[in-house]
């Protein structure tokens, strides 16, 4: 009984650090819904518009159809708005498509700005956007520092509706998360040294 003891403390220990999972939002995993406060697999979105919280952003969506980053269902939303990002975990890997209802190219279509743990800014992006038929499109693609807050505005003054999908993000352990782990590995293999486990 002591060894099955040892034993589940020691896989517990292990697993700590090994947290590191790869996370794809599609926006057809939940029902049809406002963003504003949702928590979902590691992200918690926030949109406002003029700076007041707003439901005019809508997880499982009709947006663009099917283009190249994009695929209903989306969230989609007011071009005029602000949508916010936070994850639970930083993530050193981030990506997403973002369209707009233009038939012209948006020079920026969209901006984003990152931060980190602390929500020190890690830079702003301005990211184009070109046209696919009725909708203009654009890929961001980050990998870097941890980010643990993406805020992403909109070029309203050539859209009034956003469109966005496939969020892909890395769910990074903490550093303690990572060091614990190490010692649980280090512990079973001193035991079975000993032949205790």
């Amino acid at each position: 009984m002591k060894k099955l003891v040892t034993t589940c403390i020691l896989v517990g220990l292990m697993s700590t650090g090994v947290v590191n999972a790869a996370v794809t939002l599609t926006f057809d995993e939940l029902p049809k819904q406002p963003v504003h406060g949702l928590n979902y697999n590691g992200v918690t979105f926030g949109f406002t518009v003029g700076g007041n919280p707003s439901t005019d952003a809508v997880y499982n969506d009709i947006g663009p159809g099917l283009i190249t980053y994009l695929q209903d269902s989306s969230l989609e939303g007011n071009a005029a708005g602000t949508l916010t990002l936070d994850f639970d975990m930083p993530t050193d890997q981030l990506a997403f498509g973002v369209a707009l209802n233009t038939f012209n190219v948006a020079k920026p279509g969209y901006v984003v700005q990152l931060f980190n743990k602390s929500l020190v800014s890690l830079g702003i992006y301005s990211k184009d956007t070109n046209p696919l038929m009725i909708w203009s499109e654009g890929l961001f693609n980050y990998s870097g520092t941890p980010v643990s807050r993406a805020v992403i505005g909109f070029n309203n003054q050539l859209a009034n509706r956003f469109a966005f999908d496939n969020l892909k993000f890395n769910q990074v352990p903490a550093p303690g998360a990572v060091l614990l782990g190490s010692l649980g590995l280090g512990l079973v293999n001193w035991l079975r040294r000993r032949r205790t486990l």
